[in-house]
């Protein structure tokens, strides 16, 4: 017997709020940010499948575009 299961998916960006000073590094804040979605929305049964840079300022990425997918049916966030 084979299962199958049906998948939903979410994409949600993930940025520092606030005025960026030219040249800030907001390297740590973009990984308090994401460590903390993440968390939050894997209690709840989601889990990350893809992280891509979405938006770049001098160089550095600013916004981040993170994609989770849980099987249907679970807890909704």
């Amino acid at each position: 017997m084979t299962l199958k299961f049906i998948y939903e998916y979410k994409t949600v960006s993930i940025f520092p709020e606030g005025m960026r000073v030219k040249g800030d590094d907001v390297t740590e804040k973009l990984t308090d940010l994401l460590n903390a979605r993440c968390s939050e929305y894997a209690k709840v049964g989601w889990r990350v499948i893809s992280v891509l840079p979405s938006m770049k300022s001098e160089g550095a990425v600013a916004k981040l575009m993170v994609t989770f997918e849980r099987k249907k049916g679970d807890e909704s966030l």
